[in-house]
């Protein structure tokens, strides 16, 4: 009986590899997203497929080159999909959460990272015999080396995982400075799937660290769960481009540091008190889609000094402020007696809101009890 030259665990590398080209080809077929975040994705999947290709055919005996040329190949392969898959996801991200995403020259300096991996490859001579630490390929400095560069492959990895992780989270943070009403659904899910490889590739580091205490066997059992996850992440990912990315909210960047200051410093009760009788007397917190830019062309001030006496005088955002005022609406609604034909979802719609969800949280918070027990209450 012939040897099988793939397991079942091979598979799902070789599945991993073939699902990325397909969708390469979907997200240019299908994507709804701008050019810049589809090539980025699409670089991101083709990274993924690459590292696949590259663990198959480093750690598999059976379909391993004798070239020098080609172990030397694989090696710069691998470097460059793990460097670059690291660093299209950072700025995939960042691309479809940013109004206007431009290159700039000083992104250039995250090929230092790829320069590192393949000077160290190429200079120090690490062919993929070398990388998988085989008897009489290694001396005392090239094992020093590998270790090195693998430490280096897998961390780099997950520090662009987590700041893109971190770049989710801000920009969840600036969509309560620009609007009154959005939907978490997807920021969200951006959040959880770039969490997500952060914690995959962050369990491929531990992997490798484990490599060098415990047995080969468990390492290696371990490893074959990190391949199964990204096959899941990568899917999830997919469909989170396909369904939700195209939803994300338009933000701007928050002003700098002394330029809040200056505003900061500039805030006069005029101000003041035109933010808190606009608001109230337009009565514009009626206005699902209300946004701060609009808001602020009502008021007459430019948006930025808008959000910086809100953050600063009423210590609150933009989202939280308006949302105050369509909960205060609610309960005045709520108790007067000519409404008391009017469901619940009539009031939350009449009052701003457009979510149950968001009207039923706020409502909660500002009250300490729900809108039923509120009516109740006071009936």
């Amino acid at each position: 009986m012939k040897t099988p030259i793939f397991n079942i665990h091979d598979l799902i590398l070789v599945l991993t590899l073939a699902v990325c080209v397909l969708l390469v080809i979907f997200q240019w077929l299908l994507s709804k997203q701008k050019t810049s975040a589809s090539l980025l994705l699409s670089g991101f999947f083709v990274g993924v497929g690459l590292t696949a290709l590259c663990n198959l055919l480093l750690w598999n005996d059976y379909i391993q080159s004798e070239s020098a040329a080609a172990k030397i190949f694989l090696s710069v392969l691998l470097g460059t999909a793990v460097v670059g898959k690291s660093v299209c996801l950072f700025f995939y991200v960042m691309a479809i959460t940013r109004a206007t995403f431009r290159w700039h020259w000083s992104y250039a300096l995250h090929g230092l990272n790829l320069a590192v991996v393949l000077g160290l490859i190429l200079g120090a001579g690490l062919n993929s015999d070398r990388l998988r630490f085989l008897t009489g390929s290694n001396n005392e400095t090239s094992v020093q080396l590998v270790s090195f560069l693998w430490y280096y492959l897998k961390i780099v990895a997950v520090m662009y995982a987590f700041a893109a992780a971190y770049v989710v989270f801000r920009y969840k943070q600036q969509l309560k400075e620009f609007y009154s009403t959005f939907s978490l659904q997807a920021p969200l899910w951006l959040l959880l799937l770039t969490i997500g490889f952060a914690l995959n590739w962050s369990w491929s580091l531990v992997v490798h660290v484990l490599g060098q205490s415990v047995g080969v066997q468990l390492a290696d059992t371990f490893g074959i769960a990190d391949n199964y996850i990204t096959f899941f992440l990568v899917n999830a990912l997919f469909v989170y481009s396909l369904l939700y990315a195209h939803e994300l909210l338009v933000t701007k960047e928050k002003p700098a540091e002394k330029e809040v200051a200056v505003v900061a410093a500039e805030i006069s009760p005029d101000s003041i008190d035109r933010i808190r009788t606009t608001m109230e007397q337009q009565q514009l917190y009626l206005k699902q889609n209300l946004n701060i830019e609009e808001f602020a062309r009502h008021v007459g001030i430019h948006y930025r000094e808008v959000s910086s006496i809100i953050n600063k005088h009423f210590d609150t955002n933009f989202f939280e402020f308006v949302n105050e005022y369509r909960v205060n609406k609610a309960k005045q609604m709520l108790v007067d007696k000519n409404n008391v034909d009017m469901t619940i979802l009539d009031i939350l719609l009449e009052s701003g809101f457009n979510s149950k969800s968001s009207f039923h949280r706020f409502f909660k918070r500002y009250t300490g009890m729900s809108a039923a027990d509120f009516r109740k209450q006071n009936s």
